[in-house]
């Protein structure tokens, strides 16, 4: 035997490794055959129960994570599109509730759009996977407060920090409005902005903010670092704008004191 071919045998996988290998290639694509030099060592009933359980496991969570993608593309393409993730994407996590987000990188990175796809699936599906994140998510959110708490009273001096289980969102396209009958080709409007957070019940819910709003949210976020009270930040991003003073700290006490209802903000301590 020459050195050449030992080097080369040394290379190759064990037999049942190269089987699991083959397998694992079959059950992603079962277009590809199962130890296609030699009779499979699972009888083919056997081989379509495998392929039948990964197939609708990964169906299933992904129907159930991404109902609105699923019911506007269509249950024949959603399907091709189930096999062309097994196909292609590799998944690092072993934690099942984490493959929503393997399924958006591989939206992002590996699908291949047809014509008839929507340009907005990537959003939709990030969008829907949002309420996941967060229900998921092991930050603890704020408790409510006391009426009768000072923390309860809004304060433009004051600086406060967004709870961990609030994301602010934007969006190209009106991800929550997106429906078999709503499937617009353009974005209309400009930016979708929104707020998602998870309640003390721990149910998450959305809601709409205008896109002044989501910079605010944006800048009382950032300013738990800065040291940017609530006041002056909104004064800083409405300076250009033509407004009365009194009305727009009216209105910002207003939004501040929704926000602290909803537990959403607090004062830094």
């Amino acid at each position: 035997m020459s050195d050449k071919t030992q080097h080369n045998d040394e290379l190759e996988r064990p037999y049942f490794q190269q089987l699991q290998m083959q397998f694992a290639e079959h059950i992603r694509n079962p277009a590809v055959a199962y130890a296609p030099e030699g009779e499979a060592p699972i009888e083919p009933r056997r081989l379509e129960a495998y392929e039948s359980l990964f197939y609708n496991n990964i169906d299933g969570f992904f129907s159930n994570l991404f109902p609105v993608c699923k019911l506007i593309l269509g249950d024949s393409r959603w399907h091709e599109l189930m096999r062309e993730y097994m196909t292609k994407h590799q998944a690092r996590t072993p934690l099942f509730h984490e493959l929503g987000e393997e399924f958006l990188a591989f939206l992002n990175d590996e699908y291949e759009a047809l014509e008839s796809d929507p340009e907005f699936l990537l959003e939709l599906a990030h969008y829907e996977w949002v309420e996941l994140a967060i229900s998921v998510n092991p930050e603890e959110g704020f408790e409510p407060l006391d009426k009768d708490s000072q923390a309860a009273e809004p304060s433009l001096d004051s600086i406060y920090q967004l709870s961990p289980v609030a994301w602010p969102l934007a969006y190209q396209w009106p991800v929550h409005l997106l429906s078999i009958d709503y499937q617009p080709e353009q974005p209309e409007g400009g930016i979708t902005t929104l707020l998602a957070y998870r309640n003390s019940n721990d149910t998450v819910n959305f809601i709409e903010l205008t896109p002044l709003l989501y910079q605010w949210v944006l800048m009382i976020e950032d300013g738990a670092d800065s040291g940017l009270s609530a006041g002056d930040a909104f004064m800083e991003m409405t300076e250009e704008m033509e407004l009365d003073e009194a009305e727009v700290q009216s209105f910002a006490i207003q939004t501040l004191q929704q926000l602290i209802n909803l537990n959403v903000i607090r004062p830094v301590k």
